[in-house]
């Protein structure tokens, strides 16, 4: 079984991470599985070439050049022979249903749909109407099978692009490497990042820095509880870079610090060295960093929100409270802060929990998946 795998970058970002956790295994288990990426960033490609994956670099000159974007796609299908080509995120699909409606009507398609697009960015605009008409029509017409990673994520689409049926596959993570994960820094060491603010518990936020993930309601959260010898990161990059730090200054929060994006297992050392996880998101189809942070053996606050309770059972393995919801948030980070045995009970729960989304299991899971299109 040959496998080819687009999506349109291997930035640093939840998608591509599943990528990087998931064809290893998949190649592990008989699967041969190639990658294509539409677009010119490559930051991942080397983890996954390292461990055997070819990584083709479609290079697209502009990413509506749509004659480019078929006729090279299509070249590499016809040269590969692959049995199935596996498309993540919009502009992968978009190119891959339009290589087999126009050219290549008998290989066989997937799209996987990782997030819940249309709220984040409503088609509130008579251009983004169009778009979606078309994203439509092409996932009905030339796209053969649909798969969401979360229950939510399912819905969002069905409900958004009239698609009859998506079945659900949801991400997994590498838990050989996770769970014996050990490192963190000491007490003093994250103390050093707050010179004049008293530190008796540290918490994180890592992720994105996108409207997406909600920092502005965090921090009016955080605001609220100033009083706490709580110290805070915020560890990530992104657009609203600037915006969250103006923020952070505007409402003197000294027990914030924002730290820019960091490999993964520097970001594994600081969320192993802090007390517990704040994920305030107002959008999320099935976020990674949840699922790391429970692999960990951390108390988490999440937003119910996407595919988040597809992770959290609600005072089990973390805390849930609606999303934007400022003072419900700041109540709850009381609570973890007061209550170590909280703490430790739900990090003990999240940690046998997340051994479900295993990506052994989960590869399995697309093994028998990949069996059934090929049958059908």
């Amino acid at each position: 079984m040959k496998i080819l795998v687009i999506i349109d970058t291997l930035g640093v970002g939840g998608a591509e991470r599943v990528l990087v956790n998931t064809l290893p295994e998949l190649k592990r288990i008989g699967i041969n599985c190639e990658v294509a990426i539409l677009f010119n960033r490559d930051d991942l490609a080397h983890e996954l070439e390292n461990q055997g994956i070819k990584v083709h670099k479609i290079n697209l000159s502009y990413k509506w050049n749509i004659i480019e974007g078929i006729y090279k796609l299509n070249k590499l299908i016809k040269k590969n022979h692959y049995d199935i080509v596996h498309a993540h995120l919009f502009f992968s699909y978009f190119y891959t249903g339009l290589v087999k409606g126009l050219l290549n009507k008998d290989i066989k398609t997937i799209t996987t749909f990782h997030n819940l697009a249309y709220l984040a960015y409503p088609a509130n605009t008579f251009l983004k109407k169009i778009r979606k008409k078309m994203d439509s029509f092409i996932v009905n017409n030339f796209i053969d099978y649909h798969v969401a990673v979360s229950k939510a994520v399912k819905e969002h689409y069905m409900y958004h692009l009239n698609i009859s049926d998506i079945d659900i596959i949801p991400n997994g993570f590498y838990l050989k490497k996770i769970l014996f994960f050990n490192k963190r820094f000491d007490k003093d060491y994250l103390t050093e990042f707050f010179k004049n603010k008293k530190c008796r518990k540290f918490s994180i936020t890592p992720g994105r820095l996108v409207k997406e993930k909600g920092h502005k309601y965090l921090l009016n959260a955080l605001k609220k509880v100033e009083d706490l010898d709580l110290c805070h990161f915020i560890i990530g990059s992104g657009p609203l870079k600037n915006e969250i730090n103006t923020m952070i200054k505007k409402l003197n929060l000294n027990n914030v610090m924002l730290i820019d994006g960091l490999i993964q297992d520097e970001l594994f050392k600081f969320v192993n060295s802090v007390d517990f996880v704040i994920i305030p998101s107002i959008s999320e189809g099935f976020p990674l960093v949840v699922g790391e942070s429970m692999a960990l053996g951390k108390a988490i606050i999440a937003t119910n929100i996407g595919g988040i309770p597809d992770l959290i059972i609600h005072e089990r393995n973390g805390l849930l409270v609606e999303p934007g919801d400022v003072k419900s948030l700041a109540i709850t980070i009381e609570k973890l802060y007061n209550s170590p045995i909280l703490c430790n009970n739900l990090g003990r729960y999240a940690k046998n929990d997340i051994k479900n989304f295993d990506i052994e299991k989960i590869s399995l899971k697309w093994k028998d998946y990949y069996k059934k299109v090929l049958n059908g």
